[in-house]
């Protein structure tokens, strides 16, 4: 009885584990704001969170379905167009 269950919270855990490596890259990003890093290594901390979170929207719908990649379009095609307004 616990196959379907477990099939259930295997795609939750690839995510959990894509938001962990999300969040290193971020917090890594902060210190090395917070210690003044050089330009170049600040472009590769950034360029390393840009990825990492890109990454974990594709993992997510990958996943979970492209439904909920297209819900993310539409929420950034409503955001584009308050703001151009």
């Amino acid at each position: 009885m616990s196959a379907p269950r477990s099939r259930v919270r295997r795609p939750w855990r690839w995510i959990a584990l894509g938001g962990v490596v999300c969040l290193l890259a971020w917090i890594a990003l902060a210190v090395g704001l917070a210690l003044g890093v050089d330009r170049g290594t600040r472009l590769v901390l950034v360029t390393a969170a840009a990825v990492a979170t890109e990454g974990l929207v594709w993992l997510s719908a990958f996943l979970l379905g492209l439904r909920v990649f297209e819900a993310r379009q539409r929420l950034w095609q409503a955001l584009r167009a308050r703001v151009v307004r």
